[in-house]
């Protein structure tokens, strides 16, 4: 995946009539090192790293770097959103019980899909729900257990 340079962070940024305060860039790379964090998990790494950033900082950050397309929000089924760098499009695999969460490639041909009638993609964005091959396992076998104390 293509993450963005420090460059074309700073010029979106720029064109945009801000700058790259220390505290952006500080967030901006605990997204790029943390990816699928939630805001609250985003401000405790802050905390640690610069203990006077405030959390109204952090969410209003949050909120600039995604209107400026720098990073990616998803919720993943849940109430409140998570952060990622904006890189190539890709497909997410949630799971249900533990909460893990894992990048793959889309499926070759989502963006030529068939009954698009002329719509243009530009991205794509894709949630798998399910289980992952730890849970599914425990899940088994908890069900064998249940089986063979009958």
């Amino acid at each position: 995946m293509t993450a963005l340079t420090r460059a074309a962070i700073t010029e979106r940024l720029r064109s945009a009539g801000k700058r790259l305060t220390a505290e952006r860039e500080l967030l901006f790379d605990i997204i790029a090192e943390h990816p699928h964090l939630d805001a609250a998990a985003i401000y405790r790494l802050a905390l640690e790293a610069s203990p006077k950033i405030g959390q109204a900082t952090v969410y209003r950050t949050l909120n600039l770097l995604s209107e400026l397309g720098l990073v990616d929000v998803s919720t993943f089924g849940e109430a409140h959103a998570h952060y990622e760098l904006r890189t190539d499009d890709h497909a997410h695999l949630i799971c249900l019980e533990c909460g893990s969460v894992r990048e793959i490639p889309p499926p070759d041909g989502l963006r030529s899909m068939k009954g698009l009638d002329g719509f243009e993609v530009h991205r794509t964005e894709l949630e798998m729900i399910g289980l992952c091959p730890k849970c599914l396992k425990r899940r088994r076998g908890r069900k064998r257990q249940a089986g063979s104390a009958e």
